[in-house]
């Protein structure tokens, strides 16, 4: 049985850690290996981040783009009718519908690059007109009936109706550019806001369960008496809660910039309670503090996150407004001001936690060397490792937080978080509680637990 200690006050808390056994130990870290494994299995057969159908113009057999008697299409062409057609219903879960043409060439013998003007009409479910306008795109197409440029010609985020019907013209004169033509109609998927509204929505209800069962375990226990990690752990809690973001599934019912700055602000908070946690934790057990130093080290951490905090506040902000007022299809940081801020970000954040890395280095051999600290070690460095890398690769696959969200980072990320929390609150749980009668720490009892030099 390997022991710990918490910070000096009296009477003291005896928690898990205090009295953890190599058996819950191992118990406690394979349940959080399933919980990550299983997230990650669910989010890699999640629903699909968009959704898109196809439609070609000339309809030829063999799907060829040649125009015969055998093509039951149509032809697009100047004086020639609108293409018309009307598209599955949108809901508010869509966020935006857009409508892509990819035309082929019309039997072109050099290459060849021209600016066509499109009518582009779109209709409500009842037939009346809500947009028409022309729209100039720039065609550059290889010769023969090869494949030309792809380019949008609807991208609309404020849903009006909830059917909708489009008819497409040419009123460029002279245009002979054009050939067959393939529309696709893309939309955010439903089934991927639904997903992503459902995993808030748990882990919300699951980790406000659990919070209330922490206080209640501490409420016989002065605040006084709470080690530095008890204290913290308010802030987790409260980071948690935001992350989980109680007000997501808001956000697709309003057309407004309030709601995804404010899951913007709510993922930063936790990242940055985060960061200086485990900055705050380690340092205290590589120098074996007892309580904390307002210190230059200190504030240089706390100058740092709060930097990181702003920054990201900015990115996350901008990324998930655009997003809801001007989407795009592919990557977030396309637009070279997200991408630059992103680097910027990226950059500030990795050195947190190559930080917080070297923290965990180079408190190893303190905490080695001291039976009552390794304990407390291994539950504090290893969730933050495994946090940590999990960062890392995120942001070197680009998809971590706002940034291009799918199926897996949503699921695994929001469980990461919730489970990081929930491993530090066992850690720190009390032995002695309403829900358990173990070790009180008092007396003899509590002499065999902590040491004159324990933190």
């Amino acid at each position: 049985m390997v022991s710990t200690s918490a910070d000096i006050g009296s009477p003291k808390i005896i928690t898990n850690i205090d009295t953890i056994s190599v058996r819950r130990l191992i118990i406690a870290g394979v349940l959080c290996f399933i919980a990550l494994i299983v997230a990650i299995i669910v989010g890699a057969t999640g629903p699909e981040v968009y959704e898109s159908v196809s439609y070609n113009l000339y309809q030829c057999p063999d799907n060829t783009h040649i125009y015969s008697t055998n093509c039951t299409g149509s032809q697009l062409y100047p004086g020639s009718g609108a293409w018309s057609q009307y598209f599955d219903p949108i809901t508010s879960l869509n966020k935006f519908w857009a409508l892509q043409a990819t035309p082929y060439s019309n039997n072109l013998t050099s290459f060849t690059s021209e600016q066509v003007i499109f009518s582009v009409v779109i209709y409500d479910g009842q037939g009346n007109v809500i947009k028409s306008q022309n729209s100039t795109q720039t065609v550059v197409c290889n010769t023969g009936f090869g494949q030309c440029n792809t380019f949008t010609l609807i991208d609309e985020e404020d849903l009006e109706s909830i059917s909708y019907a489009v008819d497409i013209s040419i009123v460029s004169e002279n245009t002979t550019i054009i050939g067959d033509v393939d529309f696709d109609v893309w939309r955010n998927s439903s089934s991927f806001s639904s997903f992503e509204i459902i995993t808030h929505l748990t882990l919300l209800i699951i980790s406000a369960i659990a919070i209330i069962g922490f206080l209640i375990a501490m409420r016989s226990f002065s605040l006084i008496n709470w080690a530095f990690e008890q204290k913290f752990l308010f802030a987790l809690f409260f980071g948690i809660l935001l992350a989980n973001n109680p007000f997501y599934g808001i956000q697709y019912a309003t057309q407004g910039a309030f709601f995804p700055f404010l899951n913007a602000f709510f993922d930063i908070i936790f990242l940055s309670i985060f960061s200086l946690y485990s900055l705050m934790v380690l340092d205290r057990i590589r120098l074996e503090s007892k309580k904390v130093e307002w210190d230059y080290s200190t504030i240089s951490k706390i100058v740092v996150v709060v930097i990181f905090m702003i920054l990201g506040l900015i990115l996350f902000s901008w990324i998930n407004v655009r997003d809801r007022k001007d989407p795009i299809i592919g990557s977030a940081t396309s637009e070279s001001g997200i991408q630059a801020l992103f680097y910027l970000v990226a950059t500030v954040f990795i050195c947190i936690l190559l930080w917080i890395l070297l923290l965990v280095i180079t408190a190893f051999p303190v905490a080695y060397a001291r039976q009552y600290l390794f304990a407390k070690y291994l539950f504090t460095a290893v969730p933050i490792v495994v946090f940590v890398i999990s960062i890392l690769i995120g942001i070197i696959a680009g998809t971590f937080g706002p940034l291009n969200p799918n199926s897996l980072s949503v699921m695994y990320f929001n469980v990461l978080n919730n489970v990081f929390v929930a491993i530090v609150a066992y850690s720190y749980w009390p032995n002695a509680n309403p829900f358990h009668k173990g070790v009180m720490g008092s007396g003899e009892e509590q002499s065999l637990v902590y040491q004159d030099d324990e933190i």
